[in-house]
């Protein structure tokens, strides 16, 4: 009678610690979920997976393989993600960020704080912006090429930065829309040469997803 008792205790227990741990892992799983939305990424990505992302062609099922490599391996390298508009390159990239943790924003909101940094209601100085960015743990720049009002600062920004982060160890997601020529030579082929041994190129040239989305 008294060892049935025993076992009874001892499954109600169980079931106790099982219930605390599901408790624990959802707990968890919020605080990553919060944690990862103020990395910066846009709302639409925020469940965005690099599970969710369905490779049919075997561009992307090459590119999604990379993509996985990179994130197991980041080191302080740079990757290159060019194609035109809905090829996925936002989302794989939204998604690496989902396990590194980091910084997603995009070439012309650094331009855009980088010259209001000198407004005396400024969030952080200039100096700050780029030490923030050349440091955080990974580091999105969406819509490389893009910032049509002053391209040559969003040059020299995104150069400096990819500098800095460079000697740092920290490892980039660069996405455009312009194919791998333009861009280098937009940036500089002297950055991408001094760059070159950290640098993937991956090209999404397939047709956009978004109409079947």
């Amino acid at each position: 009678m008294n060892s049935q008792f025993q076992i009874l205790i001892s499954d109600d227990h169980i079931k106790c610690v099982e219930e605390y741990e599901k408790q624990l892992e959802e707990h968890e799983r919020q605080e990553m979920q919060k944690y990862y939305e103020n990395t910066g990424v846009p709302e639409k990505f925020y469940k965005t997976t690099i599970d969710s992302y369905v490779a049919q062609t075997e561009e992307e099922k090459r590119n999604k393989a990379a993509i996985i490599g990179f994130k197991a391996k980041p080191g302080n390298k740079i990757l290159l993600l060019c194609g035109a508009n809905g090829n996925g390159k936002t989302h794989l990239a939204c998604a690496v960020l989902r396990d590194t943790g980091g910084v997603y924003t995009t070439a012309s909101k650094i331009c855009i704080e980088y010259e209001s940094a000198t407004s005396y209601h400024a969030a952080r100085t200039r100096e700050e912006l780029l030490l923030s960015l050349s440091k955080c743990q990974m580091l999105v720049i969406d819509e490389c090429g893009k910032y049509t009002l002053k391209p040559e600062l969003e040059k020299f920004l995104i150069s400096q930065i990819l500098m800095s982060r460079y000697e740092n160890d920290r490892p980039t997601i660069l996405i455009t829309n312009e194919n791998k020529k333009k861009y280098i030579e937009f940036l500089g082929k002297s950055v991408f040469d001094r760059l070159l041994d950290s640098c993937t190129t991956l090209d999404f040239t397939g047709k956009s997803k978004r109409g079947s989305l």
